[in-house]
């Protein structure tokens, strides 16, 4: 393994290009683009997986062409993006959406609040037009800035931040019709870091 591959940040481990900084790079991110995948394309969960390998392939086979001019996790993210179009491009149809999440609180009674809080916030971004969830989902779960995101979807950076206030605003107004505060789960950040 390389000497110091573990404190290394991912730009230089994926600028290095070896194998064992690409162990070391799908340690860190292992389950993110499947995650990205699933709910931004609505995606069964075996389906997802799959093409997260799939993106690991291209990624590990076309690490030459990372320049590190973006961070390593958003160029990841787009191979993950268009294994997944090309996915649903050959199904020629859009999956079904499925229950997603599982629990894993050791409490019963914890277990049950955060099941019913996750599945609220599943349905309250699931509820998105896919235009508003998926930037939405690349910005709060994944943590990509705006700027990233506008890369990867190809959009200008006042797109997405108007995109990203659209979501939270209909996340919100979704809430407060059911006359509840939104779930824990979500958090709504303010999109002014670039």
């Amino acid at each position: 393994m390389c000497f110091h591959a573990t404190h290394e940040t991912d730009e230089t481990l994926a600028r290095r290009g070896c194998r064992d900084c690409f162990t070391v790079l799908y340690e860190r991110h292992r389950g993110a683009m499947a995650r990205y995948v699933r709910e931004a394309f609505l995606s069964d969960f075996d389906d997802a997986l799959e093409i997260e390998d799939e993106a690991w392939k291209k990624a590990f086979e076309h690490r030459g062409t990372y320049g590190g001019d973006r961070p390593f996790r958003a160029w990841l993210i787009a191979i993950a993006r268009h294994q997944a179009l090309n996915h649903l491009r050959h199904a020629r149809k859009a999956p079904p959406p499925r229950d997603l999440l599982r629990p894993d609180e050791p409490s019963p009674v914890d277990r049950a609040e955060r099941l019913e809080s996750r599945e609220r916030c599943a349905r309250l971004v699931r509820s998105l037009p896919s235009h508003l969830r998926e930037p939405f989902f690349l910005r709060v779960v994944l943590d990509l800035t705006p700027s990233d995101i506008a890369d990867l979807l190809r959009l200008p950076v006042s797109t997405v931040r108007g995109r990203l206030f659209r979501a939270r605003k209909a996340i919100a107004e979704s809430a407060r019709e059911r006359k509840r505060p939104p779930p824990a789960g979500i958090s709504l950040p303010s999109c002014s870091k670039a």
